[in-house]
């Protein structure tokens, strides 16, 4: 797969009745884009999940506040970057709520239907006028064409905006004639990635209809993609997640669980390939666990394991590693029945190591920008990727100079 997507000045389709726009408004000391918006042109059920982090973003509560308040409808989602307004007391949540009040008062709707968002830095007070200034304008840019606009907007130390799409087969939307729902998923993050209820920032949006259980539509669909992507093990306490679906097409959410699936994991390895410093993309390949719970529970592990991520960044095939990180994961398993390859090669089968294939795994580790781990713990049939990346000096660099 690529690491890449489209570039920037390439548009990306919205689904019907959903605008988008970003600009820049000043939180930013460069003239990038800081502040996005995604509209939807009425009220549209949501679904939401948030941090399990101790520490909230200013955001999150406003945000649970107005779902309760709006029985799950929202007609906006406000995105500023460049400051978490996390760790800013009763001040900040008075300044998320001056946002989300003054974007209602423009769009002709209730204050509980507009939500928001922040990232960046922690500690320092929201500009909350320097937003406010600008939801004129960035009111005037929304377009069914603003997508890619947002997807920079939303942007912190990424390297380049995140952004996926598919529509539905014909299947999941009854007759042929009927036009497909479109999914359309956008998020940013670059490090402090490990969720623990889905990511840093993370929107999806469709036509179709949402579900009866939305909510529960969008914890199954967390679970199987964000929640098994990692950087750096380190949960941020911003994390969000977005489920919109607004009813345009003739068909709903639940038929359409492949494509949102397809985008969602999508997102999550674009959050993993652009890590913080990264110069490899890792899958973890889980096999033969006795349920998925414990081979992602395994995955993970051996995801944020310093070592191997460091082994991977120096192209040192160092499966010793790999069979360690498993061992300490907390899922039983005999070791001496478990095989562990790199990319195609099998390193260690039931007890055996292969040294003479090391060169050929070293290989598969210069040459290929995505690059596989696996490991198959022979207890059943259960299955799990789990998608990261290397750890270089550059990491460190990155977030040695992160406020400064």
């Amino acid at each position: 797969m690529s690491t890449r997507i489209p570039p920037p000045n390439l548009t990306i389709e919205l689904p019907e009745g959903f605008q988008a726009a970003g600009l820049h408004c000043g939180l930013k000391s460069d003239s990038a884009r800081d502040l996005g918006l995604l509209l939807a042109g009425e009220p549209a059920p949501v679904a939401a999940m948030f941090t399990q982090n101790a520490l909230l973003g200013a955001h999150i509560p406003v945000c649970k506040d107005h779902l309760q308040r709006s029985n799950y409808m929202a007609r906006a989602i406000l995105v500023n970057s460049r400051n978490a307004n996390c760790a800013t007391g009763e001040q900040g949540i008075r300044d998320a709520i001056t946002c989300c009040r003054e974007l209602a008062e423009r769009i002709g709707c209730a204050e509980e239907h507009v939500l928001m968002a922040s990232t960046g830095p922690i500690g320092a007070p929201l500009p909350t006028q320097k937003i406010v200034s600008h939801l004129d304008q960035l009111l005037e840019q929304a377009s069914s064409s603003g997508g890619m606009d947002f997807a920079q907007a939303i942007m912190t130390t990424d390297t380049h905006p995140k952004a996926a799409r598919v529509t539905a087969n014909s299947a999941a939307n009854g007759p042929a004639t009927t036009k497909p729902a479109c999914i359309t998923g956008f998020t940013k993050g670059s490090g402090m990635i490990h969720p623990n209820m889905a990511t840093m920032l993370g929107f999806l949006m469709t036509d179709a209809a949402g579900g009866k259980d939305l909510a529960g539509e969008l914890r199954a669909l967390a679970a199987r993609s964000f929640h098994r992507t990692t950087v750096d093990g380190d949960t941020s306490p911003n994390d969000s997640l977005f489920l919109w679906a607004n009813g345009k097409r003739a068909t709903n959410t639940r038929d359409c669980e492949p494509q949102l699936l397809e985008v969602a994991s999508n997102l999550a390895r674009q959050l993993a390939a652009d890590g913080e410093g990264a110069s490899r993309l890792m899958t973890i390949e889980v096999r033969g666990a006795r349920n998925e719970d414990e081979a992602s529970q395994v995955g993970r592990v051996i995801a944020t394991s310093p070592l191997v991520k460091t082994a991977v960044a120096g192209r040192d095939p160092n499966w010793g590693r790999i069979l360690s990180a498993a061992g300490r994961s907390g899922v039983p398993f005999a070791t001496d029945s478990a095989r562990v390859w790199v990319g195609a090669t099998e390193v260690f089968t039931r007890g055996v190591p292969h040294p003479d294939r090391e060169v050929i795994a070293s290989k598969h580790l210069q040459e290929q920008e995505c690059i596989v781990l696996g490991i198959d713990l022979g207890t059943g049939t259960a299955a799990a990727d789990i998608w990261t990346c290397d750890l270089t000096a550059d990491y460190i660099h990155i977030n040695a100079d992160y406020r400064s």
